[in-house]
């Protein structure tokens, strides 16, 4: 059950591998006293799959710090509020945006007004990301986020940086968007226009590219390794 777009692409088969080691399947395995508990060994393909699901994640629910036209009636609460995402979507959870202007810094300010924003996760909340790879494959994993940057209203793009984190099962991992090269969002589009995050599992040290496509690119030592379908977040290995 190969998905082969190319010479050596990643197989479905290998993912699902993957996905099930990690209590990913939506049929779940919330606390099993009988299950193994060593910690996988990851190869290069499985790292750079759990790199794809960060990027879709980060696609797909961060953008809301531009479409959030919320509105708070006590003054306290200017420029901050609290999202949770619709049942109906494949992204569920609550997550905090603050709006600024004046910068980092600056003073709280309506959403449509701000030239700065927050997006981030509270202690003890996730985002839960579920998708559908094919095949039966349904991954759930979560996400954290601590992300900051400027938002430009004109363009209606928001370049964010900062940290998060990978959590699937009890294992997980941490993200990092530079503050040099921010992952710009789009209002009108889940595919950053550009930047980059940093992704390290099992060893092995991974850079995510976005360039405003519906793909991404993971370069391992930085070389082109493999493309990412921002879409179903299934990996395909990139011929060298």
């Amino acid at each position: 059950m190969e998905f082969n777009k190319t010479k050596r692409g990643v197989s479905l088969a290998g993912v699902l591998i993957l996905l099930l080691g990690f209590c990913l399947v939506l049929a779940g395995c919330e606390s099993d006293a009988v299950a193994p508990q060593e910690e996988l060994v990851l190869n290069e393909n499985e790292v750079a799959q759990q790199a794809a699901l960060v990027a879709v994640g980060i696609s797909k629910a961060g953008p809301q710090l531009l479409n959030y036209n919320g509105k708070k009636s006590a003054d306290k609460d200017l420029g901050i509020y609290t999202y949770t995402f619709p049942e109906s979507g494949d992204v569920s959870g609550t997550i905090m945006l603050e709006y600024f202007t004046g910068g980092a810094g600056g003073a709280h300010s309506l959403w449509n007004d701000a030239d700065y924003g927050l997006l981030y996760t509270t202690e003890g909340e996730m985002v839960t990301v579920e998708l559908d790879l094919g095949d039966g494959i349904e991954p759930v994993f979560s996400l954290e986020f601590d992300l900051e940057g400027e938002i430009d209203q004109v363009a209606d793009t928001a370049a964010v940086f900062g940290t998060g984190a990978f959590t699937t099962g009890d294992s997980g991992d941490t993200f990092t968007i530079p503050e040099e090269d921010p992952v710009v969002l789009e209002a009108v589009s889940t595919y950053p226009e550009g930047g980059l995050f940093m992704y390290s599992a099992g060893g092995f040290d991974l850079v995510v590219y976005y360039d405003g496509s519906d793909t991404a690119v993971v370069s391992i030592t930085e070389v082109p390794t493999y493309s990412i379908d921002l879409d179903t977040g299934l990996v395909t290995e990139i011929p060298q």
